[in-house]
């Protein structure tokens, strides 16, 4: 049986300056796609613009600004007449002990990675429904092993992460079956993306009380091998192409080992407290996950 080629799609990208964002913008135009990349200097991917021309529209966008997300949305219609799926993916990274990072830096995290974030899947959600010619379309939203269980070192990143996971799991609950618009969170573990090297303003050292940078270096070195991004990219790529997508696709030991371990621990939770706390005083309703 012959297998006929794929219709080419048009992805719209944030954070495609670099990490998973430049190589997922790398991967789709290598598969005959077009791309609406968007980044804080575009600049940097002015090799991919001379490789493939008119396929790919290269945008500065900073995410924390409402404006400049519509007006990505917009362009992008303008360009491409319509956008099928948005990989909404531009994040910041944070480390050090929560008591140790200053306020000021862990709200300039949470503006990007959860404020920023939420800002794209709110335009994206009324794109699909509103004005992509009724075709819908799919979300490809960036979270973390860390949004599965806290990580140490990345409380704020962590703290974040878990946010876009409750969000865009209401979000998913919220939107009609008949706007046809589809929502997976990706949960990768450890890749080698340029997030773990951060600048000196959004990395600080480890107190002694803490164990100091001795202890911050253990961490790291528990970390046996961390994975290829470039295959993380191919596989969410992939899915993406499913008609039906999965509501959550954790890539790598460390995130299927993070999923097994809250599962578990939840679950205990609920078998230890089940009898005392499931009384009909405290109250009966369906649980909100299951209205809809």
């Amino acid at each position: 049986m012959v297998q006929l080629a794929k219709e080419p799609q048009v992805w719209l990208i944030t954070g495609a300056l670099s990490g998973f964002g430049r190589i997922m913008t790398e991967h789709v135009l290598a598969q005959g796609d077009s791309c609406v990349a968007t980044s804080l200097d575009p600049s940097a991917l002015e090799d991919l613009c001379t490789q493939y021309g008119p396929k790919l529209l290269n945008l500065h966008l900073d995410v924390t600004r409402p404006s400049e997300v519509l007006a990505a949305f917009q362009a992008a219609k303008a360009h491409f007449g319509h956008v099928d799926i948005v990989f909404n993916n531009a994040g910041i990274g944070l480390s050090g002990i929560v008591e140790s990072v200053p306020e000021e830096a862990a709200r300039k995290l949470f503006d990007v990675n959860f404020w920023g974030s939420t800002g794209v899947t709110r335009d994206s959600v009324r794109f699909f429904r509103e004005e992509n010619g009724g075709r819908g379309g799919k979300l490809l939203v960036m979270s973390s092993s860390s949004g599965i269980s806290g990580a140490p070192f990345a409380g704020y990143y962590s703290a974040a992460k878990h946010a876009v996971e409750g969000i865009t799991t209401t979000v998913m609950r919220e939107i009609k079956p008949e706007w046809n618009i589809h929502i997976t969170l990706v949960e990768p573990g450890w890749f080698l993306t340029p997030i773990f090297r951060l600048p000196p303003e959004r990395s600080f050292a480890c107190p002694e009380v803490y164990g100091g940078e001795t202890f911050k270096a253990a961490r790291m070195a528990s970390i046996k091998r961390p994975g290829d991004p470039v295959k993380a990219v191919a596989l969410m790529y992939d899915v993406m192409q499913r008609e039906k997508l999965p509501a959550h696709l954790p890539i790598g030991d460390i995130a299927i080992q993070s999923v097994r371990a809250v599962g578990r621990m939840w679950t205990k939770v609920a078998e230890e407290w089940e009898e005392e706390c499931c009384k009909p005083e405290y109250g009966v309703a369906v649980p909100l996950n299951q209205v809809g």
